[in-house]
């Protein structure tokens, strides 16, 4: 390559190095593949032009080693991707498993936590209406007693699927613990919660949750969100409306409102 100033190593090193430094776009291997062979050809045409007495031979070669170099790349590429790909796949599954739970797929005590703490935040800062909804199930002891706890998880899993067809996909559902859940509405006041809570106490009491399972109800607290309430203090409020939805009945809905 001494003999041809226009094939000097120099230039055939900058052409390898810019198309190496071509495939480090990270996400564009199209456009790499596209502007690395477009720029080699443009690069070995143009200098063929220049030259005379170039064997044919030495064109086979020094095409032959940028061949080489454009498979090395893509394949290098590709690895690296599919590698990302694997991890990326693995850490969206790890973060599912930490923060739903693993009966009923709907969020877990952590994930309420995490967005409990984000709404008030939210709410504090623009002073729109946040309300929590707690409820659990009526007499669930008795299910997991005389019917067994694969009943008593089948029960579990279709009032979840029941609640997810009358609450709105901005509302945070999650199992607290248990027989008891929880549902935080954003954007709502107490009045709008109610009315969600009462769709959800008929929608279930009127629905059979399992073949060997009837008349199942459930109870429900609802607070709404004040300026001086902290995550624990607003929570708390809606825990005492749903013992007093307990002691008062079962099958009932107990709201902020409904006690001043």
């Amino acid at each position: 390559m001494k003999q041809y100033e226009s094939l000097s190593y120099l230039s055939v090193f900058s052409l390898m190095t810019i198309i190496l430094a071509i495939y480090l776009f990270p996400n564009r291997i199209i456009f790499s593949q596209i502007i690395s062979v477009m720029l080699s050809a443009a690069f070995f045409l143009s200098s063929a032009q220049r030259i005379e007495g170039l064997k044919q031979y030495d064109i086979y070669m020094i095409t032959a080693y940028q061949v080489v170099l454009l498979i090395y790349c893509n394949l290098n590429v590709y690895l690296t991707c599919s590698s990302k790909r694997k991890q990326f796949i693995v850490n969206r599954e790890l973060l599912t498993l930490s923060t739903t739970d693993p009966l009923t797929g709907i969020y877990n005590r952590a994930k309420l936590d995490e967005e409990l703490d984000k709404w008030i935040n939210y709410s504090n800062r623009y002073a729109y209406p946040l309300s929590l909804i707690i409820f659990d199930i009526d007499d669930f002891k008795k299910v997991n007693d005389s019917k067994g706890h694969l009943a008593g998880d089948e029960v579990l899993k279709n009032i979840v699927a029941t609640i997810k067809d009358c609450i709105r996909n901005t509302d945070i559902f999650a199992r607290w613990g248990g027989e008891e859940f929880t549902i935080l509405l954003p954007n709502t006041d107490i009045e709008q919660a109610g009315k969600m809570a009462e769709r959800m106490r008929r929608c279930i009491s009127e629905k059979q949750m399992h073949e060997s399972v009837k008349n199942i109800s459930c109870s429900f607290g609802i607070a709404t969100f004040e300026k001086d309430d902290s995550p624990q203090s607003f929570f708390q409020k809606a825990d005492a409306l749903l013992l007093q939805a307990k002691a008062g009945g079962k099958n009932r809905i107990v709201t902020s409102s409904s006690t001043q």
